[in-house]
């Protein structure tokens, strides 16, 4: 599939800490596999990790911290992108939504591996986004989905509607995003 750096997981790793307390971090992991618990023993950020790591560990929070409550997945996009681009991500954060997004395929070049993202239609107050590498999954995609929504938001935009055309994670060829918003 591919690979992410550890600062994805570590992030959400730290939703949880943040949202649920220490013991629940603990309560996720060990609801993992031990082949997975093993991995998150220590996570390094500059590392890479194999994306199912990732997927497992979405999973695990959904099913353990959030009772299977899918929300929790916009939950996760949302905390993640105001992490990322209040902290090392700053630079990426753009001073217009069409400048984020530009940014956002550098950011994903830096944090995924390999890396095939693009933005295939501009307009002011519309874009769309396609993902052909790494391959995803439904998890993956529902926080990234929330990732980009608050990633706008957080570059002034209002009213932002993200809506998943294509996932790769349902056995498509690559996972495509259609992004709106008023300025």
């Amino acid at each position: 599939m591919g690979r992410v750096k550890g600062g994805k997981i570590s992030n959400k790793l730290a939703f949880v800490k943040d949202n649920y307390g220490e013991a629940m971090v603990r309560r996720v992991i060990d609801s993992m596999d031990s082949f997975d618990q093993l991995a998150l023993k220590i996570v390094l950020d500059t590392a890479w990790y194999e994306i199912d790591l990732y997927d497992h560990l979405m999973t695990a929070i959904c099913r353990t911290a959030a009772g299977g409550d899918e929300s929790v997945y916009t939950r996760i996009g949302y905390y993640s992108a105001e992490q990322a681009f209040t902290t090392l991500y700053k630079a990426f954060r753009g001073k217009d939504p069409e400048d984020v997004m530009r940014k956002m395929a550098s950011m994903h070049k830096m944090r995924n591996d390999p890396a095939d993202m693009k933005i295939i239609h501009h307009e002011a107050g519309h874009c769309e986004v396609r993902i052909a590498e790494p391959r995803s999954t439904v998890a993956i995609c529902k926080v990234a989905l929330a990732f980009y929504v608050r990633g706008i938001e957080l570059c002034g935009a209002a009213s932002v509607e993200v809506t998943e055309t294509s996932c790769s994670g349902k056995g498509q060829a690559f996972c495509q995003f259609d992004l709106r918003w008023n300025q």
